[in-house]
C-alpha cells in the first residue's frame, strides 16, 4: 500500500474515532432540555426512542422510521447528512476528561477496531462472547458499556449489542443489563433492557440478514442481538454497508477506579464472516487510555476463535 493510501486510511480512522468517544460538553447543553445517557453520551430524551418487540428501523435518506411488524410507521425522525457521529459527540480519538472532581477519563477508553475494505464482499456476521463482570465496589452514578459494534464508512451510524452497568436512556440501575442500540444522526434507538447476572455468558451477534433493491438502491438488512433474550433484537434497514467492526469499553461519570470492575473482561470466540461465506482475516488495531491504565489487548487475531481482553 502506498504512503498516500496509508495516510488516507489513518485519517479515516481518526475521523471515525473522533466521532465515536467523547461526552457532550456539559457547559453547552440547553438547561431546558431533559438529557439521558446513551452509548453516544448524553442525548436529549426526546431523541432517544424505544423500538418495540417485533418492530424494525428503516434508515432512509432523509428520515429514520420505526416500523411495526405489520408495516405501520410508528415514529419518524428527520435526519440530514450533516448529522453524523460528530454531531452526537460520541467521542474523541484520545479519551477526554470530564468536569472535576471526576478522576477517570470518559468515553471510549479501551477499544479495538477493524476495517473490511471489500465493498463487494461485506461483513455478513460478527459475534463475540463475554462474561458479565462483578458489580463495581463503589457507586458514583457511573455508566459502563461493554460492546461489539458495526459502523459504516460514512461514520453516521453505529449498531451495537451493549452490556451496561448503570442507568441509561433505556433504563437500568446498579446492576448489569443488556440491550441493542442503533445510533444515527441526532437520534438514538434501543430495544428493551434485560437485566443479567454476574458470571453469565453473553453472546452478542451482528448479522447482515439480506440485501434487496429499493428504488434503484441496494438496501442492507442488519440485525443485532444477544442470544440469551429475544427482547434484545433490533433490525435495521439501511443503504449503507456496515464494514467497520469494534470491541470496546466505554465509561461515563466514573470517579475512581473502584467504580469499574476489577481484573479482565475477555471478548472470546470472536468470529467474523464475509458475504462469500469465508472467515474474515481479522487484524485488530487498538486504542487505550494509558492515563488510567485501561487497555484493550488482542490475544488472538483472526476468525474464528479470536480473543480481545479489556483490562481494568
Amino acid at each position: 500500500m502506498s504512503f498516500k493510501a496509508l495516510s488516507a486510511c489513518a485519517l479515516l480512522v481518526i475521523s471515525a474515532l473522533s466521532a465515536i468517544a467523547s461526552p457532550l460538553d456539559l457547559e453547552t447543553r440547553d438547561t431546558a432540555v431533559t438529557y439521558v445517557n446513551t452509548p453516544g453520551g448524553p442525548r436529549p430524551q426526546s431523541q432517544v426512542h424505544h423500538v418495540p418487540d417485533g418492530a424494525s428501523i428503516l434508515h432512509a435518506a432523509d428520515a429514520v422510521h420505526i416500523v411495526s411488524e405489520s408495516g405501520e410507521i410508528l415514529h419518524t425522525s428527520p435526519i440530514s447528512k450533516s448529522e453524523g457521529l460528530a454531531s452526537r459527540t460520541l467521542g474523541q480519538f484520545s479519551p477526554s476528561r470530564v468536569v472535576e472532581p471526576r478522576a477517570i477519563s470518559t468515553g471510549y477508553v479501551a477499544y479495538t477496531y477493524f476495517t473490511n475494505n471489500s465493498v463487494a464482499n461485506p461483513i455478513s456476521s460478527f459475534s463475540s462472547s463475554w462474561t458479565v463482570p462483578p458489580v463495581p465496589k463503589t457507586n458514583h452514578n457511573q455508566l459502563l458499556y461493554l460492546f461489539s459494534a458495526l459502523t459504516p464508512v460514512s461514520d453516521d451510524a453505529i449498531l451495537q449489542p451493549v452490556l451496561q452497568y448503570g442507568t441509561s436512556g433505556a433504563g437500568g440501575g446498579n446492576y448489569w443489563a443488556t440491550a441493542s442500540w442503533y445510533l444515527v444522526g441526532a437520534n438514538t434507538y434501543h430495544t428493551t433492557l434485560v437485566p443479567v447476572s454476574t458470571g453469565a455468558t453473553m453472546n452478542g451477534v451482528l448479522t447482515l440478514q439480506k440485501t434487496f433493491a429499493t428504488a434503484g438502491n441496494t438496501t442492507y438488512q442488519y440485525n443485532a442481538q444477544f442470544t440469551h433474550s429475544p427482547y434484545t433484537t433490533i433490525t435495521v434497514n439501511t443503504t449503507e454497508q456496515l464494514n467497520w467492526a469494534w470491541e470496546a469499553l466505554e465509561i461515563y461519570s466514573a470517579q475512581v477506579t473502584t467504580d469499574l470492575p476489577t481484573g479482565t473482561t475477555s471478548f472470546k470466540n470472536i468470529t467474523m464472516t464475509n458475504l462469500n461465506g469465508g472467515f474474515t482475516p481479522l487484524e485488530w488495531s487498538t486504542r487505550n487510555d494509558t492515563t488510567d491504565g485501561f487497555s484493550a489487548q488482542v490475544k488472538v487475531n483472526g476468525s474464528p476463535s479470536g480473543e480481545i481482553d479489556i483490562v481494568y
